[in-house]
């Protein structure tokens, strides 16, 4: 039998509940909402197709009721949130290519205006301007800035829809398995996370891990916490992840540190930069061994220099040049896309059922870009990050500094 894997756009709360996540990821929840995403069925239908008790089936649909994720009318139970079928998805990458293709061009067509401005940012003259391209382009502009845009747009409810519990979120569910043989290429995951005054993402497709940060922190802690694999106590288990985000913490610092100065001064010997940031000889050699094998900086012989991007708090006035420069063809492209939708996506699930398509927007509009920033790198625009090894993503990583220091 099918099952319903969920995701939300914005702020799941607590883990109580009115959490979805909690919620819709109970045994048995996700199945029944496959069901019901097929067709209207009773307590009693549902319990004799899942093998289920009717007790613990109701108590299922109790909780996804409480944060309407279902309804009931003439004893049928329904759902209430766009769900995408496997169907659905094959529909919306097909669907999506031809605004993505207009959209690429037409970035492409500013390719000069756009060149001008990256080699304003600070890493320009040491990062190769594919990569800045496909950073600031693909990730900052279609995606951070032209998300915020849908929701000032009012074309996008993420982050904005009331729900049950005090929390605004929109709640999305996609059959499990759909889109299996699409992901690669499709340029649109952005993983973030601050460690003090610097901000570590990495940016790429969603077809295979990141060797990269933050990625690497969290699946580290992760591992660290499988407390049902290592039978640890809890209080231990809770002082172990104290002592790993000092150690976590400490080692992003230095790491951010690090790049900082090798965008500010360019590249340099070794044994200078360790002079330059007081670290021991072997610290420096280890910290720098790490970012070589992730390609965050390039070693030849004794020197090292930038190979993966460092945007410093001045270079943001530098990516909102580039924001002007696109904003209007951007919002443009997403509000013309948005009216077409209920007429260029008719076939699927959440636009038959007459989900409003504010709710799907967002989920739409990263397939859009996504093949677009894939159009660009396949065309030599934007640097176009090969897989190195067996199950890793196509992606690029960065730092950013906050802009308050």
């Amino acid at each position: 039998m099918g099952r319903i894997s969920t995701h939300i756009c914005g702020d799941a709360g607590p883990l109580d509940e009115y959490n979805p996540f909690k919620v819709t990821r109970q045994e048995h929840a996700p199945e029944i909402l496959f069901l019901l995403n097929l067709e209207p069925l009773s307590m009693n239908e549902l319990s004799s197709r899942l093998g289920v008790g009717v007790e613990t089936v109701s108590r299922l649909l109790q909780d996804l009721s409480r944060i309407n994720a279902v309804v009931e009318k003439d004893g049928k139970w329904s759902v209430l949130f766009p769900i995408f079928t496997k169907q659905d998805i094959r529909l919306v990458s097909e669907k999506t290519r031809k605004p993505a293709v207009r959209l690429a061009e037409e970035i492409m067509g500013m390719g000069l205006k756009l060149k001008e401005q990256l080699a304003e940012l600070s890493c320009a003259r040491q990062v190769e301007t594919g990569k800045l391209m496909f950073a600031v382009v693909g990730c900052f502009i279609l995606d951070w800035k032209a998300l915020e845009t849908l929701n000032e747009k009012d074309l996008s409810l993420c982050s904005r829809k009331q729900q049950p519990g005090g929390r605004r979120y929109v709640l999305l569910g996609r059959e499990e398995g759909a889109g299996e043989g699409l992901y690669d290429k499709m340029y649109w995951g952005s993983h973030s996370n601050r460690f003090g005054r610097i901000t570590f993402t990495s940016f790429g497709d969603h077809a295979g891990y990141r060797y990269a940060f933050p990625d690497l922190a969290w699946n580290l802690n992760s591992l660290i916490l499988r407390r049902e694999e290592n039978g640890l106590p809890d209080w231990l288990q809770g002082k172990i992840k104290e002592a790993f985000n000092v150690f976590q913490t400490g080692c992003m610092l230095e790491l951010g540190r690090m790049l900082l100065l090798l965008n500010d001064e360019g590249p340099m010997g070794v044994s200078l930069l360790r002079e330059k940031l007081g670290l021991e000889k072997e610290q420096a050699e280890n910290l720098l061994k790490l970012l070589a094998d992730m390609k965050y900086v390039s070693l030849s012989g004794d020197k090292v220099g930038l190979n993966y991007p460092v945007f410093t708090a001045s270079d943001k006035t530098v990516i909102e040049d580039v924001w002007r420069i696109l904003s209007g063809l951007v919002e443009k492209e997403a509000c013309e896309y948005f009216n077409s939708l209920q007429a260029e996506l008719a076939e699927i699930t959440p636009i038959h059922r007459g989900i409003d398509p504010r709710e799907i927007y967002t989920d739409v509009w990263h397939w859009v870009f996504g093949w677009a920033n894939r159009i660009m790198a396949e065309r030599g625009f934007f640097f176009d990050p090969p897989r190195e090894r067996e199950g890793e993503g196509r992606y690029i990583a960065w730092i950013e500094e906050d802009s308050t220091h």
